[in-house]
């Protein structure tokens, strides 16, 4: 039996009718696992949005909140002034940019896998992936390359007759291993099994063996006659907090100087504003000798003349008792 023409247009124009009336299946990973991104192989993050870019966003930032937790446990703190003049200035905390770096890497290695439009809604879904097995294999190998720079940092501490040096390759070592905890724990994430590379050095350990190594240099504080007032308490107990032995009587190995003298910038923007440099040197006492000198730039913020002066002490207090031991020995070792 022959159609007419007409009822093969007519069947035609039914056809594509239905397949236009027809929604698009919304993908399993909207809700649920991802049948071709199984877990079992990659890490998954999801978006929702307006814009398909503003869902990628999402998505990325939703899979990297799995690493959050590791790189802000483990991570140095960097302080970083902030003066704003609709109020006082306030410090931040920041990763070290050695764990943001890690961290970067492992988060540019995130790929969008698929993108789905919802016909009703037309908001766009992302989903993000980061698959295990490459990433982990990244991971292992710079854990890998912490684990040698620790070991030939402990070796060099064992060797060196110096204290100082000594000192300094027991910082690196415990710098070095800290970092190596944070990819640690990104490996655990990562790792299916969720054990990782288990190290052959503890942190605490190496912590203990430095802290040890500071309170065998004697060392005592000075602050110059114009300085700041409250600066000789905020020196020492900087001292303190880093470590080292704080010498009292008449032989200290080394003395630090410290000075800070503040300008008076007067009243802006309804603002008392003070601004200063922070200068610290360390000197050997048998030999008088220099060993370098290190400066900070104070600036503070208040609505009276003495909260402002009182803020930048506080700030110089931040700053020494976060950076004076570094500082000290970065100084004994570059000569």
């Amino acid at each position: 039996m022959k159609l007419s023409a007409f009822a093969i247009f007519t069947l035609m124009l039914s056809l594509l009718l239905g397949c236009a009336s027809r929604q698009p299946a919304q993908p399993d990973w909207i809700a649920g696992d991802s049948a071709n991104y199984k877990s079992s192989q990659y890490l998954i993050g999801r978006g929702q949005a307006a814009t398909q870019e503003e869902a990628k966003d999402r998505a990325r930032a939703d899979l990297s909140k799995i690493f959050q937790v590791a790189v802000t446990a483990d991570s140095e703190d960097v302080q970083k002034f902030k003066t704003s003049p609709a109020g006082p200035g306030e410090y931040e905390s920041q990763a070290s940019r050695h764990i943001t770096t890690h961290t970067d890497q492992i988060i540019h290695g995130i790929q969008i896998a698929e993108l789905w439009q919802d016909p009703a809604t037309k908001n766009y879904h992302a989903l993000a992936v980061l698959p295990r097995l490459q990433t982990a294999s990244g991971l292992r190998q710079q854990i890998s390359q912490l684990d040698e720079a620790t070991g030939n940092h402990i070796e060099q501490s064992r060797k060196n007759s110096d204290l100082f040096l000594k000192i300094a390759a027991a910082n690196n070592a415990l710098e070095t291993q800290q970092e190596r905890d944070t990819l640690q724990k990104s490996l655990q994430v990562v790792d299916i099994t969720g054990r990782g590379l288990e190290s052959q050095w503890n942190s605490a350990k190496l912590q203990s063996d430095l802290d040890e190594l500071l309170k065998r240099v004697r060392i005592t504080s000075q602050v110059t006659a114009d300085s700041t007032p409250g600066l000789a308490e905020v020196v020492a107990g900087a001292l303190a907090k880093a470590g080292f032995m704080i010498e009292t009587g008449q032989n200290p190995d080394f003395v630090l100087q410290a000075r800070m003298e503040l300008a008076d910038l007067g009243f802006k923007e309804g603002w008392y504003w003070q601004r200063g440099v922070l200068e610290v040197t360390l000197s050997e006492t048998a030999t008088s000798r220099v060993r370098g000198t290190r400066r900070w730039t104070v600036k503070s913020n208040a609505p009276d003349k003495e909260s402002a002066a009182k803020r930048a002490l506080n700030q110089a207090d931040v700053v020494l008792k976060q950076e004076l031991r570094t500082a000290i020995i970065d100084m004994a070792t570059s000569h």
